[in-house]
């Protein structure tokens, strides 16, 4: 129950973060852009929204040292 308890509150406070949240922000917008702007595939979209909020969460993992 603790461990569950502990995973919560580590989930809420990264996506409380800042960066994560700008983060996010930026790769929605780019593969809005790739989607709209050059009318790509919808898995390449799905595909670089997957990538784009991978490396969001490592980066905001590696900046908070855990």
């Amino acid at each position: 129950m603790q461990r569950g308890t502990t995973r919560l509150k580590a989930l809420r406070q990264l996506i409380a973060d800042e960066g994560l949240t700008i983060a996010i922000l930026a790769t929605v917008a780019a593969a809005t852009v790739v989607a709209f702007g050059f009318g790509a595939e919808a898995d390449i979209v799905a595909s670089l929204l997957i990538i784009g909020l991978v490396t969001a969460l490592a980066e905001t993992r590696m900046r908070s040292g855990k």
